[in-house]
C-alpha cells in the first residue's frame, strides 16, 4: 500500500484518526455532541484496521475493552437514543444496525485480539442486541410493502434507506457467525434494495441516496468476499447515480462554521446537507476496476471522490454518515487499491443541462472552472421509494462565483419543529396559492411515489437553455395551469417565468429563499421591484420585471421576511449547523387583488461584483426583456415565444 502515495496517505488519516479514538476510554471523544451510537460503525473500523496494518497492544488492549463493554450492555441501550421507540421484543433501529455493524468489523479485521470466550461473548451479543432486533425491522418492513401493494399502492414502495441499512447489519452479523437460514435470504432481499432506484437518481434524496447505497454497498462487497452468490448476480444500480451526484456537485470554498480547509457546496433539495460529499466508502468501490459499473461510471467516481475528498482530513469527524458530512473508511483504502483512473465530466462529454427522474434539473455555464450553477425541482417521474422529500416543486437553487445565493432550507434534526416547517412549500423558492374568500391555502397534494408535472426541456440553443413545469396536478381542478419556466444565459442570466392560471380567482405568494447562514448577504433595495444581491465579490440584480393579473399590468414590491436555512444534519437539536431564524430572507411579490390569471416575469443577472453595475434589464412595452452587458452589446428575449415554443433570443 505504502508504493501509492495516495493510498498511504489515506492509511495514514485513518491511523491518526484511529489514535485519537483510543485515547479515550470510550468511543465519543469530549466535547462532541454526537453520542456513540452515530461514530460508533466509523471509530471501531478504524480502529480494528490501524491494529491490522500495525499491531500494537495498546490499541488492542483499548478495542478489546470498548467491544466488551458495548457487548455488556443491555440490548435496550442498542436500540439507539431515547427519541427511539422500546418494544418487546426489541425492534431494530438505525443506531442498532451501526453499532453491529462496527462490531462485525472488529471480528473481521482483528479476531486475534479476543480469547474464545471473548469470541463467544461478541458473537452471542452480535446476535440478541443486532441480528434478531434488525430481523425482526426487516419482516415488518416487508410486510408493510406488502399491505402497501395490496392497498393499491402502484407507485413507490414501502421501503426505504432503513431496509437497506437493516439488511446490511443482518447481512454482515449472519455471514459472521455462518447463520445459513438467513444468509440465504440476503441475494433476494439484496434484489428487492436494489430494485428501490430510479433509472437515474434516487427518489428520497441526493443525501439518503449516499446513505442507502453506502450500505448497499457494503452488503455487496461482503456477499462476494464470503462467496455467497456470483458478482453478475449482484445489480449495482447506485453506479448509474454518479451523473446525478456530479450535477449535484455546486462549488467548493471555506466554511467559517466548521473549520478551516475547502469544503464542497451540494444541490440540497429534500432532506439533504448544503455541505456535503457522497460517501467516500461507496465512490471508490465504484470505481474500481471489478466493480461491474460501467467505464464511464467508474471514472466519473474516481473523479468525484478525488474532487471532494482532496483532504481526507477535513472536518468534522463525528458526522459521517448520520450527519451526511462522509469520511474515507478502511474500505476506500482498499478499493482504492484497484480504482480506474479518474475522468472529468467533461472529458467524459457529460451535458452541462440534464433532467433526471427524481425531478431536479441541473444546468451549469461549463463543466470545467464552472462561475454559475443553477438546479430545479420540476416535479419527478414516478419514484420507486418516495421519502425525504420537500414540497419544494417548482423551486430552484443558484450559485455564482462560488457563492450560494438562492438556496434550499436543506434539514436539521427531526426532533425539531424547523424540520417540519423546512419541508413545506413557503420555505422555497416557489409559489403558495391561497382561497381569497377562506384564506386557506390551496393545497398540493401527490399520491405516494407518484409522477408529478408536465415537464419540458431542457432545450438548448445557441447557448440559451430553457426547462419549464407545468404543476397544475397537485392542485385541485380549480386551478388549470402553475406553470413555471426557466430563461438561462449561463453564466449571467436566469430568467424566470410564472403562470397561474384558475377557474376562480386565486391569490399567489411568490417566494425567494436567500442564503444568509453565514451573514455574508447584503441586499440593496433600489426599488421595491429591484435587489441588488453581494455575497464575498459576487453579486446577483434580482429584478420583478413584470407582473400582471387577469392581464392587467399591476406593481406589486418585494417583501422581506425571514426563515431558517440548515447546514448539516444532526442527529440531536441544538447543533452548531442547525440554522437559527435570520438564516434565511425570503422575499415575497404577492398578488395584488385575486385573479384567475397571475403571470410574472423575474429577472436575475449574475456577475462578479465590480461588473455588476454595467449590467441593465427592463421589459419593453412589446413584452420583450431588454438585457445590456457591461460591454454595451444588447440583446432581446420574447418571453412568451420562449415559454411556448422553447429557446429564442438574439
Amino acid at each position: 500500500m505504502a508504493q501509492d502515495p495516495r493510498v498511504a496517505e489515506l492509511v495514514r488519516v485513518i491511523t491518526e484518526r484511529a489514535a485519537r479514538w483510543v485515547r479515550n476510554p470510550t468511543l465519543s471523544v469530549p466535547g462532541e455532541l454526537s453520542e456513540w451510537w452515530h461514530v460508533a460503525w466509523e471509530r471501531l473500523g478504524d480502529v480494528a484496521f490501524a491494529h491490522a496494518m500495525r499491531p500494537h497492544e495498546a490499541v488492542a488492549r483499548w478495542l478489546r475493552a470498548e467491544m466488551l463493554r458495548l457487548c455488556a450492555l443491555p440490548v435496550d441501550e442498542w436500540v439507539g437514543p431515547s427519541f427511539r421507540p422500546r418494544l418487546d421484543p426489541p425492534i431494530g433501529m438505525l443506531e442498532t444496525a451501526h453499532v453491529g455493524l462496527g462490531v462485525a468489523e472488529v471480528l473481521e479485521l482483528a479476531p486475534e485480539i479476543f480469547t474464545p470466550d471473548e469470541l463467544r461473548i461478541v458473537k452471542d451479543a452480535l446476535v440478541d442486541h443486532c441480528l434478531l432486533p434488525c430481523e425482526r425491522a426487516l419482516l415488518g418492513s416487508e410486510r408493510s410493502s406488502e399491505l402497501f401493494a395490496l392497498s393499491g399502492g402502484k407507485e413507490g414502495s414501502a421501503l426505504n434507506n432503513w431496509y437497506m441499512v437493516l439488511l446490511d447489519a443482518v447481512g454482515a452479523v449472519s455471514l459472521l457467525i455462518g447463520d445459513g437460514e438467513r444468509t440465504a435470504t440476503l441475494t433476494e432481499r439484496y434484489a428487492t434494495a436494489a430494485a428501490l432506484y430510479n433509472s437515474d437518481s434516487y427518489g428520497e434524496s441526493l443525501q439518503y441516496f449516499g446513505y442507502a447505497s453506502l450500505h448497499l454497498s457494503n452488503l455487496r462487497e461482503l456477499l462476494l468476499a464470503y462467496g455467497r452468490t456470483p458478482q453478475l448476480e449482484l445489480a449495482i444500480p447506485y453506479a448509474a447515480m454518479m451523473p446525478w451526484a456530479v450535477h449535484s456537485t455546486m462549488f467548493r470554498g471555506p466554511n467559517a462554521e466548521l473549520g478551516t480547509g475547502t469544503y464542497t457546496t451540494m444541490v440540497n433539495f429534500g432532506d439533504s446537507a448544503m455541505t456535503a460529499r457522497p460517501p467516500a466508502d461507496l465512490l471508490t468501490s465504484i470505481a474500481r476496476r471489478d466493480s461491474g459499473a460501467s467505464p464511464a461510471d467508474a471514472a466519473l467516481a474516481r473523479w468525484l471522490f478525488d474532487h471532494t475528498y482532496g483532504d481526507p482530513q477535513l472536518e468534522p469527524s463525528d458526522l459521517s454518515t448520520f450527519g451526511f458530512f462522509s469520511q474515507i473508511g478502511w474500505r476506500s483504502v482498499v478499493s482504492s487499491l484497484g480504482a480506474v483512473a479518474p475522468r472529468a465530466p467533461h472529458e467524459l462529454s457529460l451535458p452541462v443541462a440534464q433532467c433526471f427522474e427524481t425531478g431536479t434539473v441541473a444546468v451549469r455555464d461549463r463543466w470545467e472552472d464552472t462561475r454559475t450553477v443553477l438546479a430545479a425541482q420540476v416535479g419527478n417521474s414516478a419514484l420507486r421509494v418516495d421519502g425525504h422529500r420537500h414540497d419544494d416543486h417548482g423551486s430552484f437553487v443558484l450559485s455564482h462565483g462560488d457563492e450560494l445565493f438562492f438556496t434550499d432550507p436543506g434539514h436539521c434534526s427531526y426532533r425539531l419543529h424547523a424540520q417540519q416547517e423546512a419541508k413545506q412549500a413557503a420555505q422555497h423558492s416557489t409559489w403558495v396559492i391561497t382561497d381569497p374568500v377562506t384564506g386557506a391555502t390551496i393545497e398540493r397534494s401527490r399520491r405516494h411515489g407518484a409522477p408529478v408535472g408536465d415537464r419540458r426541456g431542457p432545450q438548448q440553443c445557441a447557448g440559451w437553455t430553457v426547462f419549464s413545469v407545468d404543476l397544475a396536478d397537485l392542485y385541485p381542478a380549480t386551478v388549470t395551469r402553475a406553470r413555471r419556466t426557466w430563461i438561462t444565459l449561463l453564466p449571467h442570466i436566469v430568467l424566470v417565468v410564472d403562470d397561474v392560471v384558475g377557474t376562480a380567482p386565486v391569490s399567489v405568494a411568490t417566494r425567494f429563499l436567500l442564503n444568509d447562514r453565514d451573514h455574508a448577504l447584503r441586499v440593496n433595495q433600489a426599488t421595491g421591484q429591484r435587489l441588488v444581491l453581494r455575497r464575498g465579490a459576487a453579486a446577483a440584480k434580482f429584478f420583478l420585471l413584470l407582473a400582471e393579473e387577469d392581464g392587467r399590468q399591476v406593481s406589486p414590491t418585494f417583501q422581506r421576511s425571514w426563515s431558517a436555512v440548515h447546514d448539516i444534519y444532526h442527529p440531536q437539536p441544538n447543533a452548531p449547523t442547525q440554522g437559527r431564524e435570520g438564516s434565511g430572507v425570503v422575499y415575497s411579490v404577492t398578488t395584488e387583488q385575486p385573479t384567475t390569471r397571475h403571470r410574472a416575469v423575474y429577472s436575475i443577472v449574475l456577475d462578479a461584483d465590480s461588473e455588476i453595475r454595467g449590467w441593465h434589464v427592463h421589459i419593453e412595452e412589446s413584452g420583450f426583456v431588454a438585457i445590456e452587458r457591461p460591454d454595451g452589446t444588447r440583446m432581446h428575449i420574447d418571453t412568451n415565444a420562449v415559454t411556448e415554443h422553447g429557446p429564442a433570443g438574439g
